[in-house]
């Protein structure tokens, strides 16, 4: 009995000594005792798992982020250094270029060109077809203002003082005049009377005469519009050949 009582006042104070005690009193962590509690809890347990998901999912991203804008960043200066490294050796190595000065060289031939003139007989012949046709060549050259000494010159070289003579463009006479050319003077006869001496001359010094004029009274203009058509204004090897040619039948007369 006094033993069973002895228990009993040991177990009443054990029993105090825990309520006293807060540490004791408490639970460690408190379980839900119905079924509100416990899905309340789950659901605020959910919500702070999620949260701390996101933010780290964030922390990440950012740091990942961070990683890539620097090698990026690396990436560009290297390709900026490459670019300076490839353009300062390829300075440095660039072939070097001679340039070669270029002249400009014309050849002045002492033949008469068929194309456009008649081919230069002998002095002898030449002589005798200047006497022959001397006064009408300076009758119409005088008559059309063109110089004495240009008009001889130029039917020198066109025809060497052949009547006869016909070119490879179809040219007529005297003064290689072509049949066209004269038609548009306002000649009105035929092709063959245009071989006649004086009809030759008449209307060959008058094309002759509008090409001095159009060339301003100077030799190598003259015989550029006579030779390449009074339309020509720039100079060609086939009428600077032609010029060279009656400068020198001029010089020796």
């Amino acid at each position: 009995m006094k033993n069973r009582f002895g228990m009993i006042c040991a177990l009443v104070g054990a029993m105090a000594l825990f309520g006293s005690n807060s540490a004791f009193s408490k639970p460690v962590d408190a379980q839900p005792t119905n079924l509100a509690d416990y899905l309340k809890a789950k659901k605020v347990e959910s919500d702070e798992k999620k949260a701390t998901e996101k933010t780290a999912k964030k922390a990440s991203e950012k740091s990942q982020g961070k990683k890539v804008s620097a090698k990026a960043s690396s990436a560009k200066k290297v390709s900026v250094k490459t670019q300076r490294s490839y353009k300062k050796a390829s300075g440095s190595k660039r072939p070097v270029v001679q340039a070669k000065a270029r002249f400009k060289t014309t050849t002045v031939s002492s033949r008469v060109d068929t194309m456009t003139t008649g081919s230069v007989a002998s002095a002898a012949a030449s002589a005798g077809g200047s006497t022959k046709y001397s006064s009408i060549i300076t009758s119409y050259a005088s008559s059309y203002g063109v110089p004495i000494a240009l008009a001889h010159a130029v039917v020198r070289v066109e025809s060497n003082y052949r009547a006869d003579m016909t070119g490879r463009a179809g040219e007529v006479g005297l003064m290689q005049i072509k049949y066209s050319t004269a038609k548009g003077l306002g000649y009105t006869g035929s092709r063959q009377a245009l071989y006649n001496p004086d009809t030759n001359i008449r209307w060959g010094m008058k094309y002759l005469a509008g090409a001095h004029k159009l060339g301003n009274g100077t030799t190598c203009g003259t015989i550029l519009r006579y030779n390449a058509g009074h339309g020509a204004t720039r100079m060609n090897p086939i009428s600077a050949n032609y010029c060279a040619k009656v400068k020198s039948q001029m010089a020796a007369n």
